[in-house]
């Protein structure tokens, strides 16, 4: 527990935390947008924007951020303007993100260990220029929700509805999938592009099974990720385990406890 002492520790751990609760709120709305996958997608795709990075000596995490962001961007207009399902948009970006890694660093020599650890995460090689981005990603995503909560409510149930309200539909959902993009890069350095999508919909799905209102499924979904994160980084200096496979893994615990308390309940109330 000495290892508590150094800043390399702190440094990441308040990284992943900011990272959770931004990932998190943000999530539930990509959850019921069904857009859940679209983590999974980006996060592969991103793995190109690093190999680019790593090949031309820029810094991964920023460079990765604002590719990550344009990629969104790209995805949300294909979907909008050809009217392609998004799935299928965001399964073209994840396998055309991983092949180019993948072409890139094998022609340059570059698939060594530094890219494993954006393969699998490594919260102890967390600079603080990464910290400072997640804490400004933190904010910003924050704020959008806080301004445009109301909008962001109509707009995730039925969007015609929102554009009869007056909803700028099309400037939020820009905005949004812009804010998740950047939030799935950002999740990549905590638990590695494998796991980054646990980030966006685990936390969100736990919520959602128990919450009783859309306010309140944004709330349990910060607070899970929060228990996740501190729990996971516990389980991961007490027993020598990777910190991105033990946060993930207690999402999963967590999700699956919510779950089995839910359907007891249920039953005991003799409910189908």
């Amino acid at each position: 527990m000495d290892f508590l002492s150094y800043s390399l520790f702190w440094k990441g751990f308040l990284s992943a935390f900011f990272i959770a609760l931004s990932t998190s709120m943000v999530g539930v709305f990509l959850l019921i947008k069904r857009l859940s996958m679209l983590g999974a997608g980006l996060s592969h795709a991103t793995f190109g924007g690093i190999a680019i990075a790593i090949v031309l000596d820029l810094e991964p995490i920023t460079f990765a951020v604002l590719y990550t962001v344009l990629l969104g961007l790209l995805i949300q207009f294909l979907v909008e303007k050809k009217s392609l399902p998004a799935d299928t948009v965001v399964a073209l970006f994840f396998s055309l993100g991983v092949a180019m890694a993948i072409v890139v660093l094998g022609i340059t020599d570059n698939l060594g260990t530094n890219v494993f650890s954006y393969l699998f995460g490594s919260m102890l090689t967390v600079s603080e220029n990464d910290l400072l981005l997640s804490v400004l990603i933190f904010a910003i995503s924050l704020l959008f929700i806080s301004l445009n909560y109301r909008g962001l409510l109509l707009l995730s149930f039925n969007e015609e509805i929102a554009r009869l309200r007056g909803v700028r539909v099309r400037l939020l959902n820009y905005s949004l999938i812009a804010i998740a993009s950047a939030n799935v890069a950002l999740s990549i350095k905590a638990v590695g592009l494998v796991l980054s999508a646990s980030f966006i919909s685990i936390p969100a799905m736990t919520s959602l099974l128990v919450s009783s209102s859309f306010l309140q499924g944004i709330f349990l979904s910060v607070s899970f990720s929060f228990l996740s994160i501190s729990s996971g980084i516990a389980l991961s200096l007490l027993f020598d385990l990777p910190p991105s496979g033990a946060v993930v893994g207690s999402m999963v615990i967590l999700f699956a406890v919510v779950s089995l308390s839910k359907f007891i309940k249920r039953k005991s109330l003799g409910s189908p």
